[in-house]
């Protein structure tokens, strides 16, 4: 069957376990967001003079290309790296000029998932051969502005629990012709939402390719695993500069909450309750506790849950997987960063004392 190519994944994760109901997991980190800033014009100037002078050159083991951003997007100019072959996904997107002379001089957008720890190493290499040693002092006092956090669930569907957001009431539901179905809860604005979503693991195949221009794929699936992905989207608002004093530095990445903290899941048996007692009509076909809620007040003309629902609610909560014991991983995790955070925090202490000596403002 035809596939949207999103559904297929070709990148490898880290086992953690089985969950509690003995599905195999893993785990990975699936972005890194990061902005920085420079400590003067004469170095904001330097690093953008490099930045162009990219765009013009063909290279032996990437390939680099420009793009100009849209209206309304918060930066002028971008470079997109790929690897040298034609169907390589994007590594890195390298956003600089800012419309906003308040955000940070340059955003950086890896995507870890398609590299090894050594791919990575030979990256950021290559990046300090083009922009030199600022390179690294640019990811010391860079800070999160985006993180994904995948969970992967070998052998389970979206349909096979409800799934909730403590505290997230807007919700999406997708499910298309050539498509694998996903739910997102939580709004795509907030500082923390949760993707599921099927997908088929095609790590390893040698019929199947990424190809950057074919928006489907022609995939057998009882060839291939599947599996539901829990992704955490942590996206914070916070600045070095701001206020509140809480930016997440990614010299200080593994010291970062848990985002499935606040992950909900319930038994699939939940709707069938609700709608034997008569508090929903029909069950919806989105599997969510947002939008079973929605069908409850709906029915019952009521803007508040009675005290039964929320009795039921609770009894069918169930612990699909143990989050702080998934969390003891996030080290693991972290580590296969390689160099993007261990430059990171190597060069950050130099930063800093190099800041405390040499105050200036920054651009």
């Amino acid at each position: 069957m035809l596939l949207n190519k999103h559904n297929i994944d070709f990148c490898s994760s880290m086992r953690i376990g089985k969950d509690n109901f003995g599905h195999s997991l893993k785990m990975r980190i699936d972005g890194l967001a990061i902005v920085s800033c420079f400590l003067n014009k004469a170095e904001k100037k330097r690093v953008y003079s490099k930045l162009r002078k990219m765009r013009k050159v063909n290279y032996k083991k990437y390939r680099v290309r420009y793009i100009k951003n849209k209206k309304g997007k918060p930066y002028r100019n971008a470079l997109l790296i790929m690897g040298i072959k034609e169907n390589s996904p994007v590594l890195l997107r390298i956003d600089y000029s800012p419309i906003n002379h308040n955000s940070g001089g340059v955003r950086l957008d890896f995507h870890p998932q398609h590299l090894t720890a050594s791919k990575i190493d030979h990256l950021l290499s290559w990046m300090n051969q083009r922009l030199g040693e600022v390179f690294y002092h640019l990811l010391a006092r860079s800070w999160i502005t985006r993180i994904d956090v995948a969970v992967d669930i070998y052998g389970c569907q979206l349909g096979n629990y409800i799934w909730g957001l403590e505290r997230a009431g807007k919700t999406s539901y997708r499910n298309n012709k050539k498509t694998l179905p996903s739910v997102r809860i939580g709004s795509s604005r907030s500082i923390l939402y949760i993707l599921c979503y099927e997908k088929i693991d095609a790590h390893g195949s040698k019929q199947l390719t990424f190809r950057e221009k074919s928006r489907f794929i022609n995939i057998n699936l009882n060839e291939h695993r599947q599996f539901l992905r829990i992704e955490s989207r942590y996206q914070p608002n916070a600045t070095p500069t701001s206020k509140s004093g809480n930016a997440l530095m990614l010299a200080h990445l593994l010291s970062m909450g848990n985002p499935f903290e606040r992950l909900q899941v319930y038994s699939d048996d939940l709707a069938y309750e609700l709608l034997t007692v008569g508090y929903i009509r029909a069950i919806p076909a989105e599997p969510s506790i947002a939008a079973l809620k929605r069908s409850i007040m709906r029915n019952i003309q009521n803007s508040r849950l009675p005290r039964e629902v929320i009795g039921i609610i609770v009894k069918h909560e169930i612990e699909l997987f143990n989050k702080n014991k998934i969390w003891e991983q996030w080290s693991l995790c972290v580590e296969r960063l390689s160099s993007i955070f261990n430059i990171s925090s190597v060069f950050f202490l130099h930063n800093k004392e190099s800041d405390r000596t040499n105050p200036q403002t920054r651009r």
